[in-house]
């Protein structure tokens, strides 16, 4: 994903369209065999025995890999088709699209990741999985990574096709599409995570990707990273009304102030894409509607999670 974000920051440059020798292409490159080396790996244990004979349940996690092979496969044929384009048209808004359909490859992938690791997740946390000190933080770090890499690839994705196809339509679009991103995976990792500073790493992991590419790569001025302060409120809302109403209500409205701080969560892509969203507009109620929609179908993806973690457990009990 830092890959892919490091390619789509230097399409922002004069001159657009990247050669296929770019170290982003070839860090992109990398990350798509390392992922097919790991999940051919996985997927080959499955016919073994699991790591640790402690364990109350003979189990090896594959849950996520196919899936996870199934978005490498989309990025090797969209990167053979991105070349296509580069060589016989080099049309930006040819690219743009193609450059989408890579970035759902990717995304593909990390879904296959956030279940796999979900459902280790869940089995550790309810005992059903023995392991280390180590791995157990590993796991926690590398959900938080994971969901980190969803977030930044969806957002990415808006960010640089209304980039591209400048349009007040598709621009309300985009920033309704960003609005709910953002509220899905801070509900989902609360969800999977609730205590207090989880929502906090993965914006600063966020920020701290989009600043050093938007900065470095897209030689935007230095700014100050505006995007960690929404989540802070979100944290801080979600944690005090936690205590006295249901989680799913309180997410609620922790996203209706993530809505309200929209233009700060995506700043400074905001500033040039959605000026709009720095004063009080109508379009602002369909931002809100999209960070609620976004907790609603966070809510969702934990329930479906903890439905794919029970199941795998008792199909092995």
């Amino acid at each position: 994903m830092i890959a892919e974000w490091w390619n789509l920051s230097s399409y922002l440059l004069p001159g657009g369209a990247n050669p296929w020798s770019t170290p982003s292409y070839l860090t992109l490159y990398a990350g798509v065999a390392i992922t097919m080396l790991a999940a051919w790996r996985g997927l080959k244990s499955h016919r073994g025995s699991p790591t640790n004979p402690l364990s109350p349940i003979r189990f090896v996690n594959t849950a996520g890999l196919k899936l996870a092979c199934v978005g490498s496969m989309i990025e090797v044929i969209v990167g053979v088709w991105i070349e296509i384009l580069h060589v016989n048209l080099l049309n930006m808004t040819s690219i743009a699209m193609i450059e989408a359909v890579l970035t759902f490859g990717i995304l593909t992938v990390n879904l296959g990741m956030v279940i796999g690791l979900t459902i280790e997740y869940g089995m550790i946390k309810h005992g059903l999985m023995i392991v280390s000190t180590a791995k157990r933080w590993a796991t926690v770090i590398f959900i938080l990574l994971i969901f980190s890499a969803i977030w930044l690839g969806a957002s990415g994705l808006f960010i640089y096709v209304g980039w591209i196809l400048m349009a007040l339509t598709l621009d309300t679009l985009m920033a309704v599409l960003l609005a709910l991103m953002a509220t899905l995976v801070l509900v989902s990792v609360k969800r999977a995570m609730p205590g207090f500073g989880s929502a906090i790493v993965i914006g600063i992991v966020f920020n701290g990707v989009a600043y050093f590419f938007v900065v470095t790569i897209a030689r935007f001025p230095l700014y100050f990273p505006w995007g960690v302060v929404p989540l802070i409120v979100f944290e801080l809302v979600l944690y005090l009304l936690g205590r006295t109403i249901r989680f799913a209500n309180a997410a609620f409205f922790s996203s209706l102030v993530t809505g309200m701080l929209f233009c700060w969560t995506y700043y400074p892509f905001t500033a040039y894409l959605f000026p709009w969203a720095f004063s009080l507009q109508p379009l602002l109620l369909l931002v809100l509607l999209g960070s609620v929609g976004g907790a609603f179908l966070g809510n969702r993806v934990y329930a479906g999670l903890s439905t794919a973690v029970l199941g795998d457990v008792t199909a092995r009990l």
